[in-house]
């Protein structure tokens, strides 16, 4: 079972419903880069800008004015907030101020149990075959670093500092003697 299926799976047992719809406002800049305001609806001051980069994520823009091809100049703060459109002809920028208000809330103290039986069913349904999986990958290493170790220790050969035929053969007295011999060779 996948992991969005497992996800579902829980969703529709405690009643939540994703919305798998969204239509973000997106515009190209001038350099041929797209952003989006990632919310429903136009872009309007207060959004937050996002770059879309080119798998498909969004990063958030920093500080400055970004130039959509249409005209217009959008001004944002260094969290990415658009603080600021100015329009094309006008040049005028369109600030909205947004107040807020206190509204009343009421919060209960009431903890609602949503570990229902059918709940805690689903989860060790989903994850069975995962926690088995992992108990098999850990056998599966323990037998490997017991095999390697095995190796390790049956290995048939000294490394070749070790090995005085090797050491010999290619220490600088011996190839001085081989070069000086090769010489004499040569003058002959």
């Amino acid at each position: 079972m996948k992991n969005i299926e497992i996800l579902k799976k829980v969703a529709d047992l405690v009643g939540f419903k994703f919305n798998s719809l969204y239509t973000f406002e997106e515009v190209e800049l001038e350099g041929g880069l797209v952003i989006s305001n990632q919310t429903e609806g136009a872009f309007q001051v207060g959004d937050v800008i996002s770059l879309k980069n080119e798998d498909g994520t969004y990063t958030i823009v920093g500080s400055g004015e970004h130039k959509l091809l249409d005209g217009r100049v959008f001004i944002t703060d260094t969290e990415g907030k658009l603080v600021e459109i100015k329009d094309k002809e006008s040049e005028e920028a369109i600030e909205v101020v947004i107040e807020a208000a206190e509204v009343p809330v009421e919060v209960k103290d009431e903890v609602v149990d949503v570990m229902t039986p059918d709940v805690v069913s689903a989860l060790v349904d989903a994850l069975t075959p995962v926690v088995e999986e992992l108990k098999m990958l850990s056998e599966e290493m323990k037998k490997l670093k017991k095999d390697y170790e095995g190796f390790k220790a049956s290995s048939a050969y000294q490394p070749l500092k070790e090995d005085k035929v090797v050491s010999s053969n290619f220490s600088s007295d011996h190839r001085y003697e081989v070069l000086r011999a090769m010489k004499e060779t040569l003058k002959k």
